[in-house]
């Protein structure tokens, strides 16, 4: 495993640590969530603008329910998305950023709206200095449709991501439309 994949691995270990030793009521749920989709995105070290050259990313996501309408959350982030102008043209570069993710949850029965902090790397392309790790923003929003323990969840999401290397102070912007699965695990509620 890289570096930068155990760093990432440590942030999510502690994000998902720490949501599970945080006190609650009795009857708080886990909800374990996978989401995967298309994302789209700008690197700011390409000089291109938004590239629609999707990719497909995906989230791995445990949550705790702290009272009826907030959770926390811990997981782990994979965004990816292509970049075919500016720096990128005829070079086929993939942007991939790899994070650990720690953020609260507010749902309202149906809707839900999330945001975190990201801890990871943001690597564009094969090429130039390695990535070096940087911290991230997430903020998404979407459904809840489902009764019982299972959920489907579709939804959109907004991340900033720092692309630093040693040589350049770099950012990225990455935009998805995901679909996700949930399920609910002990506890009470519906």
């Amino acid at each position: 495993m890289s570096t930068r994949m155990t760093m990432s691995a440590r942030f999510c270990l502690a994000a998902l640590a720490g949501a599970f030793l945080v006190p609650a009521s009795a009857a708080a749920q886990f909800q374990a969530e996978v989401r995967g989709g298309l994302t789209v995105g700008s690197h700011s070290g390409s000089a291109a603008a938004l590239d629609v050259a999707p990719a497909v990313s995906f989230d791995v996501v445990v949550k705790r329910q702290m009272i009826p309408s907030v959770a926390i959350f811990g997981g782990f982030f994979r965004t990816s998305f292509g970049c075919e102008e500016g720096f990128c043209k005829d070079r086929d570069i993939l942007i991939v950023g790899t994070h650990g993710a720690l953020g609260a949850e507010w749902s309202g029965g149906v809707p839900w709206i999330r945001a975190g902090l990201l801890f990871g790397t943001t690597e564009a392309g094969t090429l130039g200095d390695a990535p070096e790790a940087g911290m991230g923003l997430h903020a998404a929003a979407g459904l809840s449709i489902g009764s019982g323990r299972f959920r489907f969840l579709p939804g959109a999401s907004y991340r900033w991501l720092s692309a630093s290397t040693a040589s350049a102070s770099d950012h990225a912007v990455a935009l998805a439309l995901d679909l996700g699965f949930g399920i609910r695990m002990g506890g009470g509620g519906s």
